[in-house]
Parts: C-alpha cells; sequence; structure tokens
C-alpha cells in the first residue's frame, strides 16, 4: 500500500562494520524517517536482527544481487518499493558514520528536489579531465530525493539501467556522473550543506574532513580512515581537527569513530591519519592542581636498582601530591632500603607500600601485571603511571642513558608537564595509554622494531581473546615499558593468570620471551578495549628527535628517483630483491625463535647470525 511517510535505505555492505555504529545511525534515523529498510547480507540477517530488535520501523533484507554494495542496495530496494515510495527516500549506510545535526527531510532539502552530503569537484579531479559531466557531482552516502521527483519516469528509467559494481571509483564514474546529467537534464536543484566554492578541492568529503565537519556535512565517510597514510600526507588531509571538532560537537558519534578507528585500522595507521601525537608543554596554568575528576593516581614503580630511589624521587616530586605510590623490588633488603627512603621524605604512609617480587623473572611487566593485579582488580584507580629503574646493558651507558631520559622526560619532565598531561586525560577519557614515540635515537627500530616478537604476540592475542589488526613493521608500543595508563585500558592483561614460570629466567630476556611480547602487547590490549594511544614529548626531546628523524629520511629518499613519496615506495617496491629479502626475514625470525626457546644459545650463534646479516647486506 502506497505511503506517504519518508523512508530510509540503509545499506550495510560487505566489509567491517561496528554494531554500536549501526545502531546509533538507526536510531537517530528512526527519529525522522519512521520507515526505514535495513539492507545486509544473508549471513548478517541474524545478527542485524537483534542489534535493531527494539527500534520501531526496521525492516531487515538481504542483497539480491552478488554485488554487495550500497549502490547495490539502493537500486533493488527503490525498484522493489516503487509503488509504496511516494514519500521523500534517503539513500545511506554502514559505509558511512553519523549522521549528526538536523536530518528531517524538510531540514535537509529546504526547498531543493535532492540534498547531498557533499560532491566531487569535477574541475579539479585530473581524473575526470577528459569526461563531459557536471562541474559538482553528488554522492549518495546520505542522499534524499523529494516526494515529487519520485514522480518523474526519467529518475526510475534511471535506476533501472544502474549497474553496480564491486570498483567503488567505477560505480562512481558510470552512476553519479550519469545521475549528476540527469538533474542537469532534468532541471533539478541539489542542495549541500555548505556553497561548493567554499572548498577547494576535488573530494572535500576526503581532503578537506574537518572543514565538512565544521560546515555541515550530516555524515563522516568511512573512507578517509581507510585511505591510505601517504595519500593523507600528500593531500594534507586534517582528521584530529574533524575529530576534536566532533568531540565538542557530538560525542556520541565522536565514539562511535574511535570505536570504528580502534576495531578496524592498524594503530600505526591510526595514530599517523589522526595525529595522535602531542608536544606537551612543561608550565601548567593550574601549577597547585591537585584534584582530578578521576580521582588520585597510582604510581607503579619497579625499583630493581634501589640505589635509583634518589633518582625515581625526583620524578616522585613533580607529581601530585595525592599520587598513591606502589614500588617493587626483588629482595627484602631492598625493600627495607626503599621503605626507609620514603620515610625520610615524609611522604604520607597510608599513600605508599612496597612489595617484594615472588620470583625475579620477568622485570618491570611480571611485577606489574602479577604483583600488582589485586590493586588494579579493586578498581581503586582509574588512572596509573608506570616506572621502573631503566637500565639497557645491551647497549653503550650512553645510548641507554639516552633511552632511559627518553621515558622519564616525556613522561614526568615537570610538575607543570605532569599536570597537562592530567588534564588531557581527565579531557578526553577515551585516552587509555599515553607514552613515548618510539625510540629511534641510538636504535634501530624504525620499520623493525617487531624483532621476533609477532608470532608470539598473535598467538597470545588470539588465546586472550583479543581481536585487532596487527601492524606490519612498527607497532604502537610502549617501548621501554614506562607509560601513563587507563586501568580500565589494560584490564584484559590484568585479569589474565600470568605464571612467573612463563618469562625467561635472567639473565636471558630476549626478543620472542614473554615481557618483550607484553611490551607490544600492551597497545593492542588497550586498543581492545576500545581506548586509543596518544604519544606525548616536550619540546625539547621532540626537536631532538625531529631534526634526526628529519635527515634520515631526507637521506634515504635523496637516493630514489622521484620526490613524490608514493613514487618513491614504487620505486622501492621493484629494486628490492625478493629473494634475499625474503631469506633476511626467515634468518631473523629463524634467529629470534631459536633464542626464546634456548635463551642461552645466543652467544654462540650471535657470530653466524652477524655473517649472515652481513652477506645478505652486500649489494647486488
Amino acid at each position: 500500500m502506497p505511503s506517504a511517510a519518508p523512508t530510509a535505505i540503509y545499506a550495510i555492505a560487505s566489509g567491517n562494520h561496528d554494531d554500536h555504529c549501526i545502531r546509533l545511525a538507526v536510531e537517530r534515523i528512526a527519529v525522522e524517517w519512521p520507515r526505514i529498510i535495513l539492507v545486509c547480507e544473508d549471513k548478517d540477517l541474524e545478527t542485524v536482527t537483534a542489534w535493531t530488535a527494539d527500534l520501531p520501523g526496521c525492516d531487515i533484507r538481504a542483497f539480491e544481487s552478488p554485488e554487495r554494495t550500497p549502490l547495490a542496495a539502493a537500486k533493488q530496494i527503490l525498484l522493489a518499493e516503487r509503488d509504496t515510495l511516494t514519500g521523500p527516500v534517503l539513500l545511506t549506510g554502514a559505509h558511512v558514520l553519523g549522521p549528526t545535526g538536523p536530518i528531517g527531510p524538510d531540514a535537509l532539502l529546504q526547498g531543493a528536489d535532492v540534498f547531498a552530503p557533499y560532491w566531487q569537484n569535477a574541475a579539479l579531479d585530473p581524473r575526470l579531465q577528459k569526461i563531459s559531466c557536471p562541474q559538482h557531482v553528488p554522492y549518495f552516502d546520505f542522499t534524499v530525493f523529494a516526494a515529487h521527483v519520485l514522480q518523474q519516469e526519467a529518475f526510475w528509467s534511471f535506476w533501472q539501467t544502474v549497474r553496480p559494481r564491486e570498483n567503488t571509483w567505477e560505480d562512481f564514474t558510470r552512476t553519479n556522473i550519469d545521475f549528476a546529467r540527469l538533474l542537469e537534464k532534468l532541471d533539478l536543484s541539489v542542495r549541500y550543506p555548505t556553497e561548493p566554492h567554499r572548498l577547494g578541492t576535488s573530494d572535500p568529503r576526503l581532503f578537506e574532513v574537518h572543514k565538512g565537519v565544521k560546515m555541515g556535512f550530516p555524515v563522516v565517510a568511512v573512507d578517509v580512515l581507510k585511505l591510505d597514510p601517504l595519500l593523507h600526507d600528500l593531500n594534507a588531509i586534517d582528521v584530529r581537527t574533524a575529530l576534536d571538532e566532533l568531540r565538542l560537537r557530538d560525542p556520541d558519534l565522536y565514539r562511535c569513530v574511535i570505536r570504528y578507528a580502534t576495531r578496524f585500522l592498524q594503530a600505526r595507521e591510526f595514530n599517523t591519519i589522526a595525529d595522535q601525537y602531542e608536544v606537551i608543554s612543561d608550565t601548567s596554568e593550574t601549577p597547585d592542581r591537585q584534584d582530578w575528576s578521576f580521582g588520585p593516581i597510582a604510581v607503579f614503580i619497579h625499583a630493581f636498582y634501589a640505589d635509583m630511589m634518589p633518582e625515581f624521587w625526583e620524578l616522585i616530586e613533580r607529581l601530585p601530591r595525592s599520587a598513591h605510590l606502589f614500588l617493587t623490588t626483588a629482595t627484602e633488603e631492598n625493600a627495607a632500603r626503599i621503605r626507609a627512603f620514603i620515610s625520610e621524605k615524609d611522604w604520607p604512609k597510608e599513600q605508599s607500600e612496597v612489595r617484594v617480587v615472588a620470583q625475579n623473572r620477568g622485570r618491570d611487566m611480571s611485577s606489574l601485571f602479577i604483583t600488582w593485579r589485586d590493586i588494579i582488580m579493586d578498581n581503586r584507580f582509574e588512572v596509573a603511571l608506570r616506572l621502573h629503574s631503566k637500565r639497557t646493558p645491551q647497549v653503550s651507558r650512553q645510548v641507554g642513558d639516552s633511552f632511559r631520559d627518553h621515558l622519564f622526560d616525556n613522561l614526568v619532565y615537570t610538575p607543570g608537564y605532569v599536570r597537562n598531561v592530567l588534564d588531557i586525560m581527565e579531557r578526553e577519557p577515551d585516552i587509555g595509554l599515553i607514552i613515548p614515540p618510539v625510540i629511534h635515537v641510538g636504535f634501530g627500530t624504525l620499520g623493525h622494531s617487531w624483532f621476533a616478537n609477532k608470532s608470539a604476540l598473535n598467538r597470545l592475542m588470539r588465546n586472550m581473546g583479543m581481536d585487532v589488526p596487527l601492524d606490519h613493521d612498527t607497532p604502537v608500543a610502549a617501548y621501554g615499558t614506562m607509560y601513563w595508563f587507563r586501568t580500565d585500558a589494560l584490564r584484559t592483561m590484568f585479569e589474565w593468570t600470568w605464571d612467573w614460570k612463563q618469562y625467561n629466567a635472567e639473565p636471558h630476556h630476549i626478543d620472542g620471551g614473554l615481557a618483550h611480547v607484553q611490551e607490544r602487547l600492551i597497545g593492542y590490549c588497550v586498543q581492545h578495549r576500545g581506548y586509543r594511544t596518544l604519544q606525548v614529548m616536550n619540546a625539547r626531546l621532540a626537536a631532538r628527535n625531529y631534526a634526526r628523524l628529519e635527515y634520515k629520511l631526507q637521506l634515504f629518499a635523496s637516493f630514489l628517483g622521484s620526490n613524490n613519496v608514493l613514487d618513491q615506495r614504487i620505486e622501492l617496491e621493484s629494486t628490492r630483491s625478493p629473494l634475499k629479502q625474503n631469506l633476511y626475514k626467515r634468518l631473523r625470525l629463524s634467529y629470534g625463535e631459536m633464542l626464546r626457546r634456548f635463551p642461552a644459545s645466543r652467544r654462540y650463534l650471535r657470530p653466524f647470525k652477524n655473517a649472515a646479516v652481513s652477506f645478505l647486506s652486500r649489494r647486488g
């Protein structure tokens, strides 16, 4: 029976989708669009029905064509329901996040024939220069057709000839452009959230997403999150500003974007495209502040070297006086020395506790996740800091001290710096982990910091029920295992039952062992819990790291023929030796696996490893 009720067609195409994001969208759409037809794959029918069981007006159907795309869903439902669609029609789906703002038919159309969320500017797109088409081609991502448009036979003829494809760019050039031509031929008007001349790129939904959020785009295209970080760089895309704006304007939608990112994006790529780095000032506007909404902080310190307590105290004095200190060490003698030291400093007795670890295995990892498990599980603290007596015997003392300073000074630089960090954690509760950036001064970590830990971590994550994508080359990790954290963000690791015997016996602290695997697991646990990781630096160390990073990058780029980073990647991929590279990686993994199983074999195997590396590094 024909109905004048506005109808929304919501496509859940093949690919990654989040139930919270879909539910938020359908709940919001249902307020203004009383009839919603959801289209999903057969395998998802039961799941989608459960997601929307308590939402009125939802009609759930399966895709009928081989193509599982938003365009295929639009064609299927439009043609099947032609006789019932007499009111405005909305096309959208899970390929966008939102909506936000006023989304009723009248609010969107405002007298126009068609509303579209954004456009492709053909005049600015080199790929469209030889195609004759209107300058502004609308997307179907959140598009409304007025009721009278549905009365035109040409509209239905167009949809009958649509041939959906799996390739979205082919869909655009063969369907969206034809639709733009049809609108022009029928003299139908299109309303956008803002005047197109205010934006100056070929694809504002991606390249000017931050401006789109401010100017009222009703949805955020998932494609902007999935776009290659190098394309983000070449087009100067500003996702960070878009997210900051969303957090203020629409916190629920912001949380959906973060949830999608933490579930489906590699942490390294998301941290890059969303600029999840912060240079923190060493002075605070509220230098005397002692309390935050999340309550007192817990400070977990593993003082294996008790003689480092004076150095730790310099850091402790930069913390709010309300902090609770939890210290571990290896012997009762050390524990007595630490207790006496704290007592001399007149720290409140009820705000400190010292424990001796049950076994000297696992170093700073076991001393946190086993020894202090009860404190975390009691939910006494929401925010915590992890420090330990960092020494790196495998490198020179200067390099080791530089690494330690990289950790201490980027986490607890000054009292003002600490208060600024805590202000950020209060203001942005979706931050679960704050770490210094990857150490690369003195260490060959960039592009290679998995070492022999990836396969072991993958197995451990499966056992623990964690399902987030792993970074390809350089995981976003708490290298050196010092960090600020939200206790709920690491709860999965504290809930897990670790055994002292799972850690390598001293002194065989090697890659592939549990401690090094946990070092990289921390960030993925945070991601699994739906939180994001922020990397922080003080201004001095930011300058030091940037100077060396820029030098290394420009040096490597100077050996390549092009100044375009995409061309550089193609050149590198085409000139590398697959045989040598694969052999090198296999030998590295075999070496790491051998050390993991037989840690004491390192001194016997290292000469052979060094000889193999030297041979495989030769040119030709």
